[in-house]
């Protein structure tokens, strides 16, 4: 049996990794050690390890995040996360270690894997995101990581360029599908009760994160831009609560301000999975700069209105409509998402991020790889052209 051990510090990425972890416990030949912390203890996070737990998981924890979102503060969590993670590696029995995406308090993992000399298996790499620091994280932990799983053909190409040995990357779709293919999804009836909204009114759904590397606008004028063009139309809108990234409070300020002016506006700090991919198919759009418009919003052929350049960079669906951070433009984007010619256009548009088997793509080739001085050594392969 391989044990892998599966890191979690955040709610976006446990929703994919839970795929992954149905998946190891349909197999002979692997088993699981879950390890939960960063965000999921944050209460502004909606404290997502009382969810996981909810689930029947008993997740190894580490708490680390400090309480302000500011650089120093930062840094300075993710030196006692690598306090805390030296104690999880010393006294927890494991043969590899998995992470999935491009956060940061990713790379002590990944640098007490290096010092332990775990293999890492590095789950949605290759992928571009100018907008924000996560680029470079991510291809930091490609270049520390044994195995790479990626959700296209040219993101896997991209890792292969960055001198990535070719056996060691698999285009096996995004983790996100198999829950959308898989698993039940809430009716319209039930989600709109749950949240208390009005069954026949237009529903909009808000995310959006600190665009780490912009520079030209702060945080502050792009949350309240965004409001000022929703306000010209009559929705209800649920909102969900930014990433804990630098500049954080001033978006996070900005939606309690508006949640306390407007009843039409709902505000939850994490939806969960289930209940956001069951949104989806009832609202007219997605909005904001979160990768869930570029990914899940697509599968069900509604449009997505993706803000400024957080993710700039990644493969586009024609459904995905960008626009900068002005009133007017995203207006312009609104008008467009709901103009009817255009929403007909999608529903014969081609899906690029796979077809909901990802998890058990994973799982063959964790089976049949062995752990050995092969996977261990990393080489560059175009140094031995």
């Amino acid at each position: 049996m391989k044990r892998i051990a599966i890191f979690t510090t955040s709610r976006a990425e446990f929703g994919l990794l839970s795929n992954l972890i149905e998946a190891i416990n349909n197999s002979n030949k692997l088993e699981y050690l879950l390890i939960a912390g960063g965000s999921h203890h944050l209460s502004s996070q909606g404290k997502t390890i009382e969810e996981i737990q909810g689930m029947g998981y008993s997740p190894i924890p580490f708490d680390f995040f400090l309480s302000s979102d500011s650089d120093k503060s930062l840094a300075q969590s993710l030196a006692i996360e690598q306090f805390q993670l030296s104690e999880i590696f010393t006294n927890n029995s494991f043969d590899i270690i998995a992470i999935l995406g491009d956060r940061i308090e990713l790379l002590p993992i990944v640098q007490t894997s290096i010092v332990y000399r775990k293999p890492i298996i590095h789950i949605h790499g290759g992928e571009i995101t100018e907008g924000a620091i996560d680029n470079q994280i991510r291809h930091m932990i490609t270049k520390a990581s044994h195995l790479h799983f990626c959700a296209t053909e040219e993101y896997k190409q991209n890792i292969i360029n960055m001198g990535e040995e070719s056996w060691r990357v698999f285009n096996i779709g995004a983790l996100s599908i198999d829950s959308i293919k898989k698993r039940n999804k809430l009716s319209k009836i039930e989600l709109y009760k749950k949240y208390n909204l009005v069954l026949n009114k237009p529903t909009v759904l808000f995310t959006y994160h600190p665009v780490t590397l912009e520079k030209g606008i702060s945080a502050i004028i792009q949350i309240k831009n965004i409001f000022e063009a929703l306000d010209s139309y009559d929705f209800q809108i649920m909102i969900t609560a930014p990433n804990m990234d630098t500049e954080n409070h001033f978006i996070f300020e900005e939606i309690c301000n508006q949640i306390s002016k407007k009843t039409d506006y709902h505000f939850i700090e994490s939806m969960g999975m289930l209940n956001y991919q069951s949104m989806i198919p009832h609202v007219e759009f997605v909005i904001g700069n979160s990768s869930s418009g570029i990914i899940e919003g697509p599968f069900y052929r509604i449009p997505t209105i993706n803000i400024g350049d957080r993710q700039k960079g990644r493969i586009r669906h024609s459904s995905v409509i960008d626009t900068g951070y002005e009133v007017s433009e995203i207006k312009k984007g609104i008008d467009k998402a709901l103009d009817s010619n255009f929403r007909a256009s999608l529903l014969d548009m081609d899906y690029k991020f796979g077809d909901g088997h990802a998890a058990e793509r994973i799982v063959d080739i964790l089976m049949k790889i062995p752990i050995d001085s092969k996977l261990l050594i990393k080489r560059m392969e175009f140094q031995y052209e």
